[in-house]
């Protein structure tokens, strides 16, 4: 058997509960090497800690307890355990077993470790008390966390004192708490009001570890060990360019990089250094820089650099101009001669020629912004950012680990299954949309919570001093599907309208056109696997022609419905514009948000009304909607793929729509609805019925012999017609009876002609000729 061992680090799923947080998962193999039982008390220490200072503990004690899904070698640690004994994630650290003693403490004293303004009341220091009698170990600097109503304490053992001398098989004494234990908070009652930052590492950044890895590969050597890059002759990376839609992580990895390198960051909001004075502007960015190079290594994050860093084309005074050229001088020249002991003077030279290492400050600028194509351009070359790294809107699996990561500091119920389920319904949600999904899953199970008792103000405030175990606190899985129908996904929020809540089962009849959307749709997402394998491409385009009053854009409502996509419902009159470009930037911008949250359905309703027949004016000049179908055929069919967006269009015009747009590789498939048949008329009547009082007297199958070749629109429109003339005839009438249909058939007459149908027939078999 073993005496210690070394493993590599990894995330325990343990982090939500406190009272598992001290467990130290290991695989089974490991355990047996060192001769651990379930329970026995570990010793972790980092081999090389990073960070160390007197503040800094000695090491965690946990408890051994095997886990099915931790590897041989590794060893899974909640986010307190990595905490406490200096470790990251993918660090080798060493465990051992330890079977010293620890006496009872006398007195402890504790201290917060973030900002609280809580008042020190007895019940808290009770509390406190009582999880440090559950921790079973105290020793220095030991940080914990107290779970109080829906906030987490975050405290640390300042010091502690025994009656007995501490054990001589440690290097650090170790006790524990009792029922006579004093707890006792430093002189100062309460935290002073300073701002400070929550620490952030790369383990709370989900499903962007691509991204994560880019941006340290350009900003943690330039800083570390930039001599790496003189050796090959090359000069360090200035400068990292993020980009990508609001609350994609931006932000969050430019500070997540900034906490991990221990670098002096100096953060600038693009309108904040902003000034009414001439030059004032110019000589904030410059003091910024010279007081990076004095701190260095240093990190200068500017975020919605855009603002800042408009193109000078298009900037509207001289101000703007100046403040970009100022801010090109200081990234291509901010090599530095080493101050001297009687100056901090630092000299900004534009001197292209490669310094030496000593001269060249370890200094990397990481810019953010949602709006890429607005950055000067000269901004954007190598040299001053050399990379720019898309951080875009995640897919399934990143949604899942951006959900897991989330979680695991929220008490809840979920299981694996259930959160995979959430992230495969979430399309198009960005992180800053997951964490609103889970703020609100929360708040939602703090007031079921609150709700379940009287809700007195006594019995409201007592909930808030419960331990946040409490099962009534803990979130559900109907907690977050609540959430989920009340979060909309942000790159969405502009152009996502309001669904009725339309289900296959509403639209009665047209079997074979319900399967063959399912087909084009919801095949693509449900089996990839199986296109991958057939060497298929899922169709980019459904056009759906037919008679008025068919069921055309219900369908398309019960296909975004059942399919559970990102639904994109355009008109095509309001995507006509009076100003030139304007019409063709629409269509643009509707395919760019359909790509951003994508899977995603493009439905255009009429959409013969921006489709027509190129020339058909008779002008010399290419029209508005010459231009707008140009447009459209770029975006279906053109350079950029159009992946996991499908186009579904509704017509009853579809002579007149351009060939070219009807191709396959853009339309693919071009599906008739027709009148219902019998049995489709049968099951309108069914659904209408359904919420409907009818006398004994009315028969469906009557109604059905009765309405031959009605549409779909006309049997609603009919089943009202006789509910008014029930009620013209008895406001208080109960039931819909025979007669009242009897008196609307009499005044009815049907929209759909049969050379109305000759038409649509004569067009299937024009195109099957086509085809041939």
């Amino acid at each position: 058997r073993r005496s210690s061992m070394e493993l590599i680090t990894t995330v325990s799923p343990f982090d939500a509960d406190f009272r598992r947080s001290r467990r130290v998962l290991l695989s089974v193999q490991d355990m047996h090497s060192m001769g651990l039982a379930i329970n026995d008390t570990v010793l972790l220490q980092t081999r090389k800690p990073r960070n160390q200072t007197t503040d800094t503990p000695w090491g965690f004690l946990g408890v051994a307890w095997p886990h099915p899904t931790t590897p041989v070698g590794s060893v899974g640690l909640s986010t307190l355990a990595r905490l406490n004994s200096q470790a990251a994630v993918g660090d080798l650290v060493n465990i051992q077993p330890w079977r010293g003693l620890s006496p009872i403490a006398e007195r402890i004293v504790v201290d917060f470790a973030n900002p609280c303004h809580l008042s020190l009341t007895d019940f808290l220091r009770l509390y406190i008390k009582e999880i440090l009698v559950d921790l079973v170990w105290v020793y220095d600097k030991l940080v914990f966390d107290v779970p109080f109503g829906s906030q987490s304490l975050r405290l640390q053992v300042e010091r502690f004192t025994t009656a007995e001398s501490h054990l001589p098989d440690t290097e650090v004494p170790v006790g524990k708490a009792g029922s006579q234990t004093i707890v006792e908070f430093p002189e100062k009652e309460q935290l002073q009001d300073t701002p400070t930052f929550t620490k952030i590492d790369y383990t709370q950044i989900g499903g962007l570890e691509e991204e994560v890895r880019s941006v340290r590969e350009m900003v943690e050597l330039p800083l570390t060990q930039p001599e790496l890059f003189y050796r090959y002759g090359q000069r360090p990376p200035r400068g990292v360019l993020l980009y990508g839609p609001p609350g994609t992580g931006k932000t969050l990895i430019a500070r997540a990089v900034a906490s991990e390198t221990n670098a002096h960051v100096t953060c600038i909001n693009g309108p904040s250094v902003m000034s009414k004075y001439y030059g004032d502007t110019e000589a904030k960015l410059r003091n910024i820089f010279q007081d990076a190079i004095r701190h260095q290594p240093a990190i200068i994050f500017i975020d919605e650099i855009d603002a800042l860093c408009p193109k000078r084309d298009d900037a509207v005074g001289e101000s703007e101009k100046r403040i970009v050229t100022t801010l090109l001088t200081l990234m291509d020249g901010c090599a530095s001669s080493p101050p001297n002991e009687d100056s901090k003077a630092v000299v900004l030279t534009s001197n292209r020629s490669l310094p030496s290492p000593s001269e060249s400050p370890r200094l990397v600028v990481i810019g953010a912004t949602n709006r890429p194509d607005a950055l000067d351009d000269a901004l954007r070359r190598p040299g001053r950012f050399d990379r720019e790294i898309e951080i875009g809107i995640p897919n399934t699996q990143a949604r899942l680990s951006i959900l897991n990561t989330l979680l695991r500091s929220i008490p809840h119920t979920l299981t694996q299954d259930e959160i995979a389920h959430f992230s495969a319904t979430t399309h198009g949600y960005v992180g800053a949309d997951l964490a609103a999904l889970c703020h609100e899953a929360g708040f939602r199970a703090i007031q079921r919570h609150v709700e379940k008792g009287s809700p007195d103000s006594a019995e409201i405030h007592n909930a808030t001093e419960m331990p946040a175990g409490t099962p009534s606190l803990m979130v559900t899985a109907n907690d977050m599907q609540q959430a989920v129908a009340g979060i909309r996904p942000s790159a969405m929020r502009e152009i996502l309208l309001e669904i009725p809540q339309v289900r296959w089962d509403d639209v009665g009849g047209q079997d074979e056109v319900k399967a063959k959307l399912k087909e084009s749709v919801e095949w693509p997402l449900r089996h990839p696997e199986a296109f991958l394998r057939m060497g298929i491409q899922p169709p980019k385009g459904v056009l759906l022609y037919g008679p008025p009053g068919c069921s055309k854009t219900l369908m398309a409502k019960a296909l975004a419905t059942e399919a559970g996509l990102n639904f994109i419902a355009i008109k095509g009159p309001e995507l006509f514009n009076k100003w030139v470009g304007e019409s063709e930037r629409a269509i643009r911008q509707v395919f760019r948000k359909a790509r951003q949250a994508s899977p995603s359905i493009v439905f255009f309703d009429e959409i013969d009304a921006i489709a027509v027949k190129r020339g058909g004016d008779g002008g010399g000049g290419s029209s508005v909607a010459d231009r707008v179908l140009s447009q459209l055929l770029n975006e279906l069919d053109g350079i950029e793929p159009l992946v996991n967006v499908t186009v579904v269009a509704a017509t009853n015009r579809p002579d007149i729509i351009d060939d070219a747009l009807l191709r396959p590789g853009r339309i693919d498939r071009m599906l008739y609805i027709g009148p219902p048949d019998d049995h489709a008329r049968e099951e309108i009547f069914r659904i209408q019925f359904a919420s409907m009082a009818c006398d004994d007297d009315v028969l469906v199958p009557e109604l059905v012999a009765l309405t031959q070749g009605f549409s779909g629109a006309e049997i609603v429109a009919l089943c009202q017609e006789a509910a008014f003339a029930a009620m013209e005839e008895d406001v208080h009438i109960s039931a819909v009876a025979k007669r009242h249909f009897e008196r609307c058939f009499r005044g009815f007459h049907r929209r759909i002609t049969q050379e109305m149908l000759d038409f649509y027939d004569s067009f299937q078999k024009h195109q099957a000729a086509k085809a041939i």
